[in-house]
């Protein structure tokens, strides 16, 4: 069964524990195309702690400082974008493991407050390069899985963005991704917008399967209630 991850893009710690509460396996903050800075993310990751959701955060670019600020402020997992290349991922990796394994700088702050084991880190597949490379980044060692981002991946393929996508090139390049993570023994991961997709993801084989996105459930619940 398919975990179910809620995208999180508002920063606010009140409305990040009712997302949580109803159930979601995951909580996914974004600090790439969101609304959060350090400082919401912190707040929101220590609010989210009393919660059973794990908390992953969408860094904004795969660097060693915010991969490791991530994870000190508690992080139980990080999603990346745009990794290119097993080499790109295994700098990844490296950033979020302590030595001998890797070259993460020990200070942990609000992370000691809810030990965990060592992190999930999913690399995204966005680009032509990274479908390319897709079965060689799985394999890296500290690398939990692959997630696709739908937009960017469109992008690339010469489609535009869009999630909930049906043309045959971007199918057949989730079932690449999807053929890529298991010959890796790994899940893989995707961003969709609505229950009927993400359903039909969960069907197709993704392990980790985002849901909900708060900005666009808060404006289609309030578009219907205008309507009344």
């Amino acid at each position: 069964m398919a975990r179910t991850n809620a995208w999180l893009t508002i920063p606010d710690p009140f409305a990040a524990v009712l997302v949580a509460q109803a159930g979601f396996a995951s909580v996914t903050l974004d600090m790439q195309h969101g609304l959060f800075d350090d400082s919401a993310a912190s707040r929101t990751l220590l609010a989210l702690a009393a919660t059973p959701a794990r908390r992953f955060v969408r860094i904004a670019a795969n660097d060693p400082a915010l991969a490791g600020r991530a994870l000190d402020l508690g992080a139980d997992g990080l999603i990346v974008p745009l990794i290119d290349s097993a080499a790109e991922a295994r700098a990844l990796a490296q950033a979020c493991r302590y030595p001998p394994l890797g070259a993460r700088s020990f200070g942990p702050i609000q992370a000691a407050l809810r030990p965990a084991a060592e992190p999930e880190i999913f690399a995204m597949i966005e680009t032509r390069h990274a479908l390319d490379g897709a079965a060689d980044i799985a394999r890296v060692d500290g690398i939990s899985g692959l997630y696709v981002g739908p937009n960017d991946l469109g992008l690339a393929l010469g489609l535009g963005p869009g999630a909930d996508r049906e043309e045959p090139a971007l199918l057949e390049a989730l079932d690449f991704v999807l053929g890529a993570a298991r010959s890796a023994g790994k899940p893989a991961g995707l961003y969709t917008t609505s229950l009927d997709y993400a359903r039909r993801a969960a069907a197709m084989g993704f392990d980790l399967v985002t849901c909900f996105t708060d900005h666009l459930a808060l404006a289609q619940a309030a578009r219907a209630a205008a309507m009344t």
